[in-house]
């Protein structure tokens, strides 16, 4: 294994003094400086994972036999061997190595930002390098742009939202490391919760008791079986016709008394000579006088 790690080295190496000459000529080409940073990053981190994987290449050695001593005198009592002071044997437990996660080219995943804040983003796998043991993935962030070189510590699988009675929809990811293959995802109604959201409910549908239910339905049932109340008539007809007509007569007077017209006393004549007076004073509207000339007489005043 780690032989094939090296060779990604030196063939990492040999990119990197292609892009050293190339940026000789063109210091100032963005991806040329990019892909540099790329390179040296990748050679970092496969360099991490041989200093990884030595120390479990390394056959351990084992340590020298010790003669062995002569058995004991057999004592009839000690306090060690009665059952009264033994102490429970504390339970054995097994290291168990964590599961390693192998995602495939073009998975959504949540990427570690090592270069930002060292928190974890939406991201899609472009690329697989490395080893099955300890592979290299290069993600690129949907949110921001950024491409980023990472180990599989540094990557999550998506968490998925499942119904109260199912679970999570497996991911494109396959475990490996004696981890059985993940059958097809089945129907709802069967699933169970996974390590993947930690059996944790995101989400349920409504649901009613079935007692409830039972007891909505026979209420309704016999809502309708009962007979709907038939609407009893009034016999106080008599009355009921007295008050009819009154109101037909206090109708019928009005639309009369609305049409009838009645000459009022301060009313004015049409004419243009006309004079405004009251009527039925007694006398009737006195003439304009008219005017004529004097001719003064000389014995006028004699007569």
């Amino acid at each position: 294994m780690s032989a094939q790690l090296e060779g990604e080295r030196k063939e990492c190496e040999s990119q990197l003094e292609l892009v050293n000459v190339s940026l000789a000529d063109d210091p100032d080409n963005a991806e040329l400086l990019g892909l540099k940073s790329e390179l040296e990053q990748m050679i970092r981190l496969i360099d991490d994972s041989i200093a990884e994987l030595k120390p479990k290449n390394e056959p351990t050695k084992a340590p020298p036999k010790k003669a062995p001593s002569p058995p004991p005198a057999e004592q009839k009592w000690s306090r060690e061997n009665h059952p009264a002071f033994k102490k429970a044997a504390p339970a054995e437990e097994k290291d168990k190595e964590p599961e390693v996660i192998v995602y495939q080219v073009n998975d959504n995943v949540m990427a570690k930002w090592v270069s930002g804040d060292k928190g974890f983003y939406p991201a899609r796998i472009t690329s697989v390098t490395g080893s099955s043991t300890a592979p290299i993935y290069t993600v690129k962030f949907k949110s921001y742009d950024t491409v980023e070189t990472l180990r599989a510590k540094d990557i999550r699988p998506v968490a998925q939202k499942r119904k109260a009675d199912g679970t999570a929809v497996s991911s494109s990811s396959s475990a490996v490391g004696g981890a059985a293959a993940s059958p097809a995802v089945p129907s709802p109604s069967s699933l169970t919760p996974t390590s993947t959201n930690n059996g944790i409910v995101l989400s349920a549908a409504a649901d009613m008791y079935p007692q409830a239910q039972a007891a909505n339905k026979a209420a309704i049932e016999n809502n309708d079986e009962k007979p709907r109340p038939k609407f009893k008539k009034i016999k106080a007809t008599k009355e009921l016709e007295a008050g009819k007509n009154k109101w037909q007569e206090f109708n019928a007077k009005g639309k009369i008394g609305k049409a009838a017209k009645k000459e009022s006393m301060f009313r004015t004549p049409e004419g243009v000579r006309g004079r405004v007076g009251f009527t039925g004073s007694g006398q009737a509207m006195r003439k304009d006088p008219t005017r004529t000339r004097h001719v003064y007489q000389p014995n006028e005043d004699l007569d």
